[in-house]
């Protein structure tokens, strides 16, 4: 398939996006928001909740607030902690079971990206009453589903606001995305009280996935005016605030508005999708079972050089907007700093600059696949082909150089 067909394929999603936008939850914001999502699922009359989480925030006490405040609202919480990162086929069915013995009449997602992603993947499983696996792809679930909520505790991945629910299939090795406007949250809580003790790394990580997607999307050839305000938003607070709270994660300000940028840039990348950095780190995150926002950290400059000679003006507007560079400097000049500045940052959280558990033998598969998500699906600047997908991928495997920027 030319890249004529692949482009056709992608204005055709983003005509149906148009037709069926996605809707925007209700957004409670600043401390002591998830009390207020509370009251509102209290004032709804669901007095019996399913909560979706992972064992991590249950022993550190960050679910407890949000389960006192049920327990103050006279809402009977069942909590669902089996949630690992990347959540499995598995996960999401012993969810849905769990879901019906409870006899829940609503679901409360609390926590990162994998509890949202779950929580959507069990709703839409339950109301079609079948396997993930049986929704892989857009617009499949058509039925009604349970009122569901989302608290975040991270700043990162965005799923509160998206469409999307990504779950992963171990015995094939593979990810998938359920996407569907039902998945999307009546509303959300963007509380920083619930995000203060986060570790160094999980913060590193979670907000360099967000910042990928606010690049991304701003990249996007269905990028609009919108999207794109907010996508430029978002990558001007991320890469201003995410040293701090990585230096100092008790700082409340700054994890606020973290929290909010990741928000922008979820509905941004709803709405102009992503591109060759989550196509590929897809397919590395499911086979070495690699946490997704650090994989996304990594390859993301790689796949910028790569779109230098296509995609140097947006980027250059990104450098401006974050103040790293005047207007005196030309797009390319622009742009390269933006690249530099992102490898800066990764360093800077302890990001490393290369995947090693990348093996040379799994390279052609990754490549396959991350061509095959990528074609037809995403509005991308530029084009990979077989072998520049593979000098990519051996980069972030650091087997080959980083290509020249001059």
């Amino acid at each position: 398939m030319n890249d004529f067909i692949y482009r056709l394929r992608v204005r055709g999603l983003g005509i149906a996006t148009k037709l069926a936008p996605a809707p925007t939850p209700f957004i409670f914001t600043g401390r002591g928001s998830s009390a207020e999502l509370v009251g509102m699922i209290a004032d709804r009359g669901l007095r019996s909740v399913l909560v979706v989480t992972d064992a991590v925030l249950l022993d550190l006490k960050v679910v407890d607030p949000v389960l006192a405040a049920l327990k103050a609202a006279g809402i009977t919480a069942h909590v669902y902690s089996d949630v690992e990162p990347d959540p499995t086929i598995a996960v999401v069915m012993n969810g849905v079971a769990r879901l019906k013995d409870a006899r829940a009449d609503a679901v409360l997602a609390v926590g990162g990206g994998s509890p949202i992603d779950a929580a959507k993947a069990i709703i839409a499983c339950a109301a079609r009453d079948c396997s993930p696996q049986a929704l892989d792809g857009y617009f499949k679930v058509r039925k009604a589903v349970l009122p569901f909520f989302a608290i975040p505790t991270t700043a990162g991945t965005g799923s509160e606001v998206t469409v999307v629910s990504v779950i992963s299939d171990p015995q094939a090795q593979r990810k998938f995305a359920i996407v569907d406007n039902k998945l999307v949250p009546v509303a959300i809580a963007l509380d920083p009280n619930l995000m203060l003790g986060l570790p160094p790394g999980v913060t590193a990580a979670t907000g360099m996935d967000a910042l990928t997607h606010a690049v991304e999307s701003y990249l996007s050839t269905l990028a609009t005016p919108a999207t794109r305000a907010m996508s430029l938003g978002a990558t001007r607070v991320i890469v201003r605030d995410l040293p701090k709270v990585y230096e100092d994660g008790r700082d409340v300000a700054a994890r606020q508005s973290l929290a909010v940028a990741s928000c922008q840039a979820g509905l941004a990348f709803t709405k102009a999708s992503v591109g060759y950095v989550h196509a590929i780190s897809h397919q590395i995150g499911a086979v070495y079972h690699l946490p997704h926002g650090l994989v996304n950290a990594v390859i993301l400059p790689y796949v910028l050089d790569f779109y230098l000679d296509t995609a140097a003006a947006p980027m250059a507007e990104l450098a401006r907007a974050c103040g790293l560079v005047g207007t005196d400097k030309d797009e390319r000049t622009s742009a390269r700093a933006f690249i530099a500045e992102l490898r800066r940052l990764n360093a800077l959280l302890g990001i490393p600059a290369t995947l090693d558990k990348v093996d040379a033998k799994d390279i052609p598969e990754l490549v396959r696949r991350a061509l095959a998500e990528a074609h037809g699906t995403y509005p991308v600047p530029k084009y990979m082909s077989e072998a520049d997908c593979r000098h990519v991928i051996d980069q972030v495997a650091g087997r080959s150089p980083v290509q020249s920027l001059g």
